[in-house]
């Protein structure tokens, strides 16, 4: 039981993820992925709902339960793979979670391509989340416990920087929707997209990202590019090596913060690292 990443099985401690690999593992249909480039980097998470409420004409806001979970003898991750076989449409993610907190992994995270974010750019250099929601705009505590320490994983895994947008202005942000290269983090498909809402994924699991350390920056307003800068900068001078200072946290910069002593190459360190 573990997560798909380049053909093999990596497990994560603390989460029940099963895959294709396992008895009754789920498997997205061909149309709904597609190999992704040898060559992409993976430098985004995208976290959407499968309902996204609140949006469009359901403005219910979302509650957030601590139980009991709706019809826990039912595999509601069958439902949105199955959904998203048959609605003719390219539409998928490489992990939903259920309410009960399971995971089902569906595609290949590092081989793999799913059609989650709305930009096709955005498609090929992250790695999409679904979280099911209920009928009644409802969350649990404990799928948002299990999206946190996937997050943790994946970003440990990857070499993503923790860090994601806020506040949420109710658009996209432009430089997402337009291809993402210059975004490194975690963000929600309502910042993809203006065709989604507040609730695709919702506040509140940023707001438990930030209560596990993670940084949030006003993408708007490239507060990201500025304290990167910052940051590149010094690492080059503590290193005394050449380093761009363009303010996107890529590989070079992933490298140079391992040299400097940064578990994983990550500036923001979490349980497990």
């Amino acid at each position: 039981m573990g997560v798909i990443v380049d053909g093999n099985v990596e497990e994560v401690s603390g989460l029940i993820i099963r895959s294709w690999l396992d008895p009754n593992g789920l498997r997205l249909t061909t149309p709904d992925r597609e190999p992704r480039s040898e060559t992409e980097w993976i430098h985004a998470i995208v976290l959407h709902t499968t309902r996204g409420i609140p949006g469009g004409a359901d403005q219910r806001r979302q509650k957030i339960l601590t139980g009991p979970i709706p019809h826990p003898e039912h595999d509601h991750k069958i439902d949105v793979v199955s959904g998203w076989a048959e609605d003719g449409i390219c539409a998928s993610a490489h992990f939903v979670i259920d309410f009960d907190g399971s995971i089902a992994c569906v595609a290949d995270v590092m081989r793999e391509t799913t059609y989650h974010a709305g930009v096709r750019a955005v498609n090929h250099q992250s790695i999409g989340i679904e979280i099911c929601q209920g009928s009644d705009a409802e969350l649990y505590e404990v799928q948002l416990d299990s999206a946190v320490r996937l997050v943790d994983y994946l970003t440990r895994r990857f070499g993503i920087q923790r860090q994601f947008h806020w506040p949420y202005r109710n658009q996209a942000v432009r430089r997402i929707a337009e291809g993402g290269s210059s975004v490194v983090g975690v963000y929600g498909h309502r910042e993809a997209s203006d065709d989604r809402g507040q609730g695709d994924p919702g506040d509140e699991v940023f707001l438990r990202l930030r209560s596990a350390g993670y940084e949030s920056f006003d993408l708007d307003k490239l507060e990201d590019l500025t304290v990167w800068k910052e940051r590149q900068q010094q690492l080059a001078t503590q290193l005394g090596i050449a380093l761009d200072i363009d303010g996107v946290p890529g590989m070079q910069t992933h490298a140079a913060l391992r040299m400097a002593g940064h578990p994983y190459g990550l500036w923001i360190a979490r349980p497990g690292d």
